[in-house]
């Protein structure tokens, strides 16, 4: 994998990698054409841009190479902000993300939906994800067995709670003031919430098609979107939160709104990526802006201290050794499923002769023969794959080597006899 993230990237670097959801789409069925059986899953957050590929057979083209040409940025541009991982290192990596271990906000709530939203955007556009989606599961289910056996959670963190805070520590009075947050999507309904609960007079924009679809809190008032700008005088604090590629709130119509106002305090923040408002409208006096950055530097590893984090690395650390021990299995399937079937036909062909003895006639006996042949299936499924949880790994190859030497020898010899 490779990628750009808030450790070594600022919103603005992390603004030319970022993907809105068609642009993902599009993005993966490029890849997908131009490898053949490629694997390959696009993570997009606020703080991070991760491209991931597996390739069973052949050579895995380089992800950082790739991920610069989808956004057509030369190599030797923001050479110093990508962060690639291969094997191990990356396996540990996303498993670390997925716990929330990685964000800006330590512990954050959003961060495992967004992995698994990677992955099934990777499915829609049709990508192969076999070993992918397996690493990605398995990230996800470490994440949530982290979630609940940890303390973790107490920390109740997100970008909505973050901003709250923040909001809080400028010394803002958030109780009785006026609210409007500008999108409909996770993020904006938890600040409605959030805020709503806080004692803030909160709005909600949504599309005109989205209003009846968008469940709300009973006291969050909603206006259409196209409203916003004739709206904006009327709040104290402005929150956008959207998936637009383009500025839900620009200078020039900010400028126009507040024309002939008097200069009262207005805090705007920008919880999007990319940006939903234009960085210009803090040279609006009595206008204060912030973005993502700007709002989780103050709120670093909420509820750390209380955090066994010892505890959460040994969760992961079993869960990446469960994930490893399947991957390096995988190996020896070719060969289960040969002395399988093998098997599972030997034990129907030696009771094929008491078969024909018992059943009342030709139809009967074909179907018994191959209840006994899938029926031997199962049994020989669960002793061969038994052996991946019973058996040292360093003994699988030279234990399926022995059987497939004197099982399927064995086979092959009485059928050239008969």
């Amino acid at each position: 994998m490779a990628g750009v993230d808030h450790t070594k990237s600022g919103v603005e670097e992390r603004e030319r990698f970022t993907f809105t959801a068609a642009s993902r789409a599009a993005a993966l069925t490029d890849i997908r054409g131009r490898y053949a059986g490629i694997e390959c899953v696009i993570i997009a957050t606020c703080n991070r841009t991760e491209l991931w590929l597996y390739m069973e057979n052949g050579d895995c083209p380089d992800p950082d190479r790739l991920l610069r040409e989808l956004k057509n940025i030369p190599s030797e541009e923001c050479k110093n902000t990508f962060t690639s991982r291969g094997g191990i290192d990356a396996v540990e990596h996303l498993f670390n993300l997925a716990c929330g271990l990685k964000s800006l906000i330590t512990g954050e709530n959003q961060i495992l939906s967004q992995v698994k939203e990677a992955v099934e955007a990777a499915r829609a556009a049709e990508t192969p994800l076999p070993v992918m989606q397996r690493l990605f599961q398995s990230a996800t289910a470490c994440a949530k067995r982290v979630k609940t056996t940890t303390n973790i959670t107490r920390a109740d963190v997100s970008a909505a709670s973050a901003a709250l805070d923040f909001v809080n520590e400028t010394g803002f009075n958030i109780k009785g003031a006026s609210c409007l947050i500008i999108g409909g999507g996770v993020i904006g309904r938890l600040c409605a919430g959030l805020f709503a609960q806080a004692g803030a007079d909160v709005t909600i924009t949504l599309r005109q098609h989205k209003t009846g679809k968008t469940v709300l809190s009973n006291n969050v008032r909603v206006i259409d979107y196209d409203e916003r700008y004739s709206r904006l005088p009327d709040y104290q604090i402005v929150i956008s939160a959207t998936v637009s590629p383009h500025h839900t709130i620009s200078r020039e119509e900010v400028s126009r709104s507040f024309d002939g106002l008097d200069e009262k305090k207005r805090i705007f923040l920008d919880l999007a990526m990319p940006r939903d408002i234009d960085p210009e409208i803090k040279k609006i006096k009595g206008v204060s802006l912030f973005d993502i950055d700007d709002i989780s530097a103050r709120n670093p590893a909420r509820g750390g201290g209380r955090v066994n984090f010892d505890e959460i690395k040994k969760i992961i650390s079993e869960d990446m050794a469960e994930f490893i021990k399947w991957y390096t299995f995988r190996a020896n399937t070719g060969t289960i499923r040969e002395i399988r079937n093998e098997a599972a036909a030997d034990i129907a062909m030696r009771v094929k002769s008491v078969i024909k003895n018992c059943a009342p006639d030709k139809t009967a006996e074909e179907t018994l023969c191959r209840a006994i042949e899938q029926s031997a299936g199962k049994v020989m499924d669960k002793v061969l794959f038994g052996l991946r949880d019973n058996l040292d790994s360093r003994l699988w190859d030279e234990c399926f080597a022995a059987l497939r030497k004197s099982y399927i020898a064995e086979m092959e010899d009485a059928k050239e006899r008969a």
